[in-house]
């Protein structure tokens, strides 16, 4: 499957945001001027109809129309014109000249109130018109002869119906015109507008792939190495390109990690294959009695247990905290736990006649943890005292606000600068000074791993009087 562009996203969907912004703002620009015009169109047609309603006039007990009389003068009004009056009492209607013998439509408001409405010209093409109802208005003179006559005329008793047309032809054209301009306008600025994004989405992703080629040209021994960030990297990528840095150097610390893991166990095997390889020369250098070679044959059975005991211990450090793994978590009583071991190293300090003193509680202390690594834990740091000291070994285990601590501590006549160095895999302090032939050097490491893997801690520290202790917390399972 390819993956997506980023320079291609961003241009399609910039391009497609900029049309339709543009697409708005035609559209509305030509609802705008639509409106405008039509408007425009709406207030000459009712202005005219205005003045020809004003042009009816009762005189002499008939209805005389002044515009027919001013129809040389102002012929521009009058004689281009459309407009038509209907007697709505006997049907009679008057046209202006431009109508001809062409009717208008006869349409009006409800109770003669004036009305806008499109029409169709009687050449077919478009128009705009107002109906309405007017009366003729009456002079002062003329009312006073009709009561001089006895005759008075109400001129609301004469109801006529006026229609003024005018043709929209034109601003439908002007309106076509402005579509066209619209259009072409907004594929022109579109278009340009994909030039215009794609210069500046390809200047502004230059940071990047200055960035892809530093990390496509790192060479594996620089992976720990910072990257060199471009002035213009954008804000949003710095992060991102640090993050990757962290990444980076936790990489190179794993690999280098990896790296010293391998050196330590060849450097530790290789002295059992060579005690292995030295026994058999020997035994089969001559001729040997049946004793002799199961002398020789059980220093090899011996050297292969240990070669097992330092795999198994291997396996078990590679497994713990491998991402996947998840460890088991129970609610165990880490007192009694403790007691358990304890009770199985009793015999063997006797027998080496190290002092144990031990203090322990006799309630339940409930702990959150896994109780088989719990157990390698306990092992470990006992089996540890037991083999490098000759003194007395303390233990003390309390439970303290939301944790239970147990402190194992003895006197070590090889002081250490930095305890945490005892932590480190196949570390192993000088056997022959001490019983600790027998240690493969990762007992405190898996130890570590395993209280990590809990989410318990361990540390070492020395005291002031020579002391080595060694303080595991674990959380309490009421918290």
């Amino acid at each position: 499957m390819n993956a997506p562009s980023l320079r291609r996203l961003l241009l399609i969907r910039c391009g497609a945001g900029v049309g339709i912004l543009l697409c708005i703002l035609s559209v509305a620009i030509y609802l705008i001027v639509r409106r405008s015009m039509f408007q425009e169109l709406d207030n000459s047609i009712k202005q005219t109809a205005a003045l020809l309603a004003n042009q009816v006039e009762l005189e002499n007990g008939g209805i005389t129309f002044e515009w027919q009389e001013g129809l040389g003068t102002n012929r521009s009004l009058i004689a281009d014109g459309l407009f038509q009056f209907w007697d709505e009492k006997t049907g009679a209607t008057t046209r202006s000249p431009a109508l001809g013998e062409q009717n208008l439509p006869r349409f009006s408001g409800d109770g003669g109130k004036p009305l806008l409405r499109d029409i169709t010209l009687s050449d077919g093409g478009h128009g705009r018109a107002i109906g309405l109802r007017i009366h003729p208005f009456v002079v002062p003179e003329e009312m006073a002869r009709m009561k001089a006559r006895g005759h008075v005329i109400n001129p609301q008793t004469i109801p006529y119906l006026l229609v003024v047309a005018d043709d929209a032809d034109p601003v439908l054209r002007t309106l076509e015109r402005l579509q066209w301009i619209l259009a072409t306008g907004t594929i022109l600025t579109l278009g340009m507008g994909f030039l215009v994004i794609d210069r500046v989405i390809h200047t502004s992703l230059k940071p990047i792939n200055q960035l892809t080629s530093q990390v496509q040209d790192r060479a594996e021994h620089q992976l720990d190495s910072a990257l060199n960030l471009p002035h213009t990297l954008p804000s949003e990528l710095t992060s991102l390109a640090r993050n990757f840095d962290i990444l980076l150097a936790r990489v190179a610390a794993i690999r280098e990690r990896e790296r010293d893991f391998i050196r330590h166990a060849a450097h530790e095997l290789r002295t059992p294959i060579a005690g292995l390889r030295a026994t058999t020369d020997l035994a089969l250098s001559k001729i040997r009695t049946a004793d002799e070679y199961r002398e020789h044959l059980a220093t090899c059975q011996n050297t292969a247990g240990e070669l097992g005991e330092l795999i198994t211990r291997l396996t078990a450090l590679a497994r713990i905290g491998r991402p996947g793994d998840t460890q088991k978590s129970t609610v165990f009583d880490l007192a009694g736990q403790f007691s358990r071991c304890v009770a199985s190293f009793v015999p063997l300090f006797e027998a080496k006649g190290i002092g144990l003193s031990c203090h322990l509680p006799t309630d339940e202390i409930r702990t959150l943890g896994d109780p088989s690594l719990s157990r390698i834990i306990f092992n470990n740091l006992l089996d540890n005292a037991l083999s490098y000291t000759s003194g007395t070994v303390r233990i003390h285990l309390t439970k303290t606000q939301g944790h239970a601590e147990l402190r194992i501590s003895n006197p070590t006549d090889l002081p250490v600068e930095n305890p945490d160095q005892w932590f480190e895999p196949l570390f192993r302090r000088d056997p022959s000074r001490h019983d600790a032939g027998s240690h493969l050097g990762i007992g405190l490491t898996l130890s570590l791993n395993a209280a990590n893997a809990m989410g318990w801690s361990l540390t070492a520290h020395t005291t002031d009087a020579g002391w080595i202790e060694f303080l595991l917390r674990a959380p309490n399972a009421s918290v």
